[in-house]
């Protein structure tokens, strides 16, 4: 019994010594730990390009206080960037805590490659940190303040997370959502889109990206269209309205998307079947609703033909304006057909016959009329 106590206890001991002798602590007052991360891109010459990659961080005073600073740093090359700044800080930076990773309008046009490349080679970044497109310089959104919060990827980050509870936006923002997007077959990848305006930091679209170049911006309201052809079980508000004094809110949520794909010669047809299921917030067009089945019955008619149209003319728009397969069409077909035949789904996608179905399914007001 006494052995078995006195192993126990050397065991202890060298586990003890062994994480004392860990080379990689360091105590948090020599290190830097970066919050927000930035990439901006300016064209020197026809084929001198400068990156610029500003990052916010938290650095810790050994009186227990804790500044936010800002390093931006430029350079040919990332990789040019990083040594150089390192350079001129006093302290080691730490990867790992970033909460949002900015991307320029003008870098994710030119293109997201290097970005991936330098986030997924490095095992400290933090993959689940969400990514967004700025309108203008990344730098101007990390140097942001807004009150309450300590830094501006922390509200922005909160911002992202919580949108889509009325917006039908998806949690498919993060690093790791565009590592597999990317180049996967039949996948598109789509991010929060963001700018400063007169009352503050607002998303205020969505950015298409056709592999891993943006190709177009679109605004809240198709952005909101697009996410609910595109995703699973998001959440959002619609609503039917014919005068400022007439109109139905409905808080819905999505089911899981079903959509069959057929196959003629070289022509492919999707259907697209959409479920919304949720209550009735605000009411004044379908009176007496809660006595009246009839009239339940008529709203839930009205707002499928109503989203219907809205899905289908937003299909219009991508297949003749984006020319693109915002909303993955082309996965399923894959999946269907089989997969790395070297098709081109946006083109297939741009020419097909697309066409939504919509059931609505509405709880009678939830706590009732008063």
């Amino acid at each position: 019994m006494n052995k078995k106590k006195y192993f126990i206890i050397i065991i202890g001991i060298f586990i003890y010594v062994f994480i004392m002798l860990d080379q990689g602590r360091v105590p948090i007052e020599e290190i830097v730990t970066i919050n927000g991360i930035g990439y901006d891109i300016e064209k020197k010459g026809e084929d001198i390009i400068e990156y610029s990659v500003p990052i916010n961080t938290n650095v810790y005073k050994a009186s227990g206080k804790q500044a936010n600073l800002l390093f931006n740093e430029q350079g040919q090359n990332l990789g040019e960037v990083t040594q150089k700044r390192q350079e001129k800080m006093d302290k080691k930076f730490v990867q790992g805590q970033e909460r949002v990773v900015f991307v320029s309008q003008d870098y994710a046009r030119y293109g997201l490659k290097t970005l991936i490349d330098d986030r997924f080679r490095n095992p400290r970044t933090n993959d689940m940190a969400y990514m967004v497109v700025c309108k203008g310089k990344a730098e101007d959104y990390l140097k942001y303040k807004k009150k309450g919060y300590s830094n501006s990827s922390e509200y922005i980050g909160g911002l992202v997370e919580s949108y889509g509870n009325y917006s039908f936006f998806s949690n498919n923002y993060k690093l790791i959502d565009a590592y597999v997007r990317i180049g996967a077959e039949g996948r598109s990848l789509v991010l929060p889109y963001i700018e400063i305006t007169q009352e503050g930091i607002e998303i205020t679209g969505v950015a298409i990206f056709n592999g891993d170049k943006m190709v177009e911006v679109v605004d809240i309201q198709k952005g909101k269209i697009l996410n609910l052809l595109k995703n699973d079980d998001v959440h959002g508000i619609l609503t039917l309205q014919k005068s400022p004094k007439e109109f139905i809110d409905f808080d819905a949520k999505t089911g899981k998307r079903k959509v069959k794909c057929y196959k003629q010669g070289n022509k492919y047809s999707f259907i697209i079947d959409l479920t919304f299921t949720g209550t009735i917030t605000n009411n004044e067009m379908y009176a007496n609703m809660l006595k009246d089945i009839n009239k339940k019955k008529e709203f839930e008619k009205d707002m499928e033909k109503d989203m219907e149209k809205q899905c289908v003319d937003f299909i219009k728009i991508m297949q003749s304006d984006y020319k693109m397969d915002c909303i993955t069409l082309g996965r399923e077909a894959a999946a269907k057909y089989g997969r790395q035949k070297n098709i081109d789904w946006n083109k297939v996608v741009s020419n097909a016959d697309i066409k939504v179905n919509v059931v609505v399914n509405a709880d009678l007001q939830g706590r009732g009329d008063y």
